[in-house]
């Protein structure tokens, strides 16, 4: 699927539709396409040099990362996400990282713990900076996470996670801010403690660390 496009002379010239779907989300994501517009596969194509069935392919991946709507003889949307839609993501990604959590316990070595201590602390010299780059620290943020799943060793629940993560990281962006920050490294360092004790209630303890943010971004919202 990730096929070379063969473009023709110019700056994109080369470009990988792995690129292109990159570009796209990151679009998406930071809202510079905005929930509800319209992609044009015409205008995409001239800007990335290239014909109009690369295009379709990243955006049926976009759909199947449920950023975008495929809607038959209208076109292609950004997808609009309700607080509805939300919650329930979070709800289904806290129960996933509960799971990876007690699996973790059983995985975990002096490693993995020390990547996990590694990432908390990048992100702890970010929360002292004036402004924090809040970019920055939710991609540390996901990085923290997602070595949690890794450890677990489950290969679906890193696909699943990945992908409810994309549907949830703009509510992470909107909600953020430095006493948050703060809270959630004070939060972090109580899980790869957990996991150094092999403490399985911990996993009880990563599922409230992500209700706490879905019940902050409600309150707001």
């Amino acid at each position: 699927m990730l096929n070379r496009l063969h473009l023709s002379n110019n700056k994109n010239k080369g470009l990988a539709m792995s690129d292109i779907y990159q570009e796209l989300r990151s679009r998406i994501l930071n809202e510079t396409i905005t929930p509800g517009q319209k992609i044009s596969e015409i205008k995409l194509a001239e800007e990335f040099n290239c014909s109009r069935t690369p295009i379709r392919d990243v955006l049926k991946r976009l759909e199947l990362d449920g950023l975008v709507v495929i809607k038959p003889k209208s076109g292609t949307y950004v997808k609009t996400e309700t607080t509805q839609d939300l919650v329930e993501i979070m709800q289904v990604r806290s129960a996933l990282e509960r799971l990876a959590f007690m699996q973790a316990c059983e995985n975990a070595g002096e490693r993995e713990i020390k990547r996990l201590e590694k990432l908390k602390k990048e992100m702890d010299s970010l929360t002292l900076q004036e402004p924090i780059d809040m970019m920055k620290f939710a991609q540390v943020h996901y990085e923290f996470h997602y070595h949690i799943i890794c450890i677990s060793g489950n290969e679906l629940l890193k696909t699943f996670f990945e992908r409810l993560n994309l549907r949830s990281s703009h509510m992470f962006y909107k909600m953020m801010d430095k006493h948050l920050a703060e809270e959630t490294q004070i939060e972090h360092q109580k899980i790869i403690d957990n996991l150094k004790n092999r403490d399985l209630e911990g996993a009880g303890f990563v599922e409230n660390h992500l209700h706490r943010k879905i019940n902050r971004y409600l309150s707001e919202n």
